[in-house]
């Protein structure tokens, strides 16, 4: 089971969406996150941060490393690892994709009933055009889809 959590940035602008994979570590491992807008706050550590679209987040590898091999994960707990596996990232692509996916299911609800399959190609269609500008913004999830 997987839990997902919203976080403020630390400039308090904007918000993440964010997926803990497996419910293996605690949201106080994601020590800052950093938004656009407040990346300049940011002393640099390529350590225990990863970079994402302008975003930033920051990491407790020795908590997250602790809680891994506790969970008998053998992978060292690097940024790359923790966001890419999926154990604390986006919950998408991007932070804001629950909010974009939510307006897409609200926009397209009337469809349903008047003509599923029309429902269902225009999701596929809308979503992978979504998609594509993310892939093509940079953004690090979705260069793998």
């Amino acid at each position: 089971m997987c839990r997902n959590e919203r976080r403020f940035c630390r400039c308090g602008r904007n918000s993440a969406d964010l997926l803990f994979r497996d419910n293996l570590l605690y949201p106080e491992i994601l020590v800052n996150l950093f938004c656009p807008q407040c990346q300049e706050m940011v002393i640099w550590n390529e350590t225990t941060m990863l970079r994402d679209c302008g975003w930033i987040l920051e990491y407790d590898l020795e908590s997250a490393q602790a809680l891994l091999t506790q969970r008998g994960i053998k992978a060292a707990a690097t940024p790359e690892f923790l966001f890419d596996e999926g154990y604390l990232s986006w919950q998408g692509f991007s932070p804001g994709d629950l909010g974009v996916n939510a307006e897409l299911h609200r926009r397209l609800a009337p469809l349903i009933e008047q003509n599923m399959p029309q429902y269902l190609q225009t999701m596929k269609t809308e979503w992978l055009k979504h998609v594509a500008e993310l892939k093509a913004e940079g953004w690090r999830k979705a260069q793998s889809a």
